[in-house]
């Protein structure tokens, strides 16, 4: 198995279980997912004003980069979200990243920022992955 997400026994639990403490891969091939935005095939913004449309819209984006190249949600390691709001994040965006990875939590750095480059996102994440 490339990937072993762990929770070492002696440490604090993640919060609300919706990360991995660590995730061991072992795999040959590394993705890593430049920070990705709530943009439509059009460069269109989704979901203006709203965490959770453009949480859900990040998350189809980060799908299909991950089939770009080869990997599916269960092989990403890490995520790194970068949020307007974290409480807005935690409350409306964090059930979606949730519900995306499943089981396969990856590890996750969320981080308030005072703005993002284009004045009506609210969030943008980024995505590493390992492949067998």
């Amino acid at each position: 198995m490339p990937l072993e997400r762990i929770n070492p026994e002696g440490m604090y639990k993640p919060n609300k279980n919706i990360y991995s403490q660590v995730v061991k891969s072992t795999g040959a091939t590394t993705l890593h997912i430049a920070g990705t935005v709530p943009f439509d095939e059009d460069a269109n913004v989704v979901g203006i004003d709203d965490m959770k449309m453009q949480v859900l819209k990040i998350l189809d984006n980060i799908r299909i980069s991950l089939a770009a190249g080869g990997a599916l949600p269960s092989d990403v390691v890490r995520i790194n979200v970068y949020a307007l709001n974290v409480d807005d994040y935690v409350t409306n965006g964090a059930p979606e990243v949730i519900a995306f990875f499943g089981d396969n939590k990856p590890t996750s750095t969320t981080v308030q920022v005072p703005r993002l480059v284009h004045p009506d996102w609210v969030v943008e994440i980024e995505a590493t992955a390992v492949l067998d």
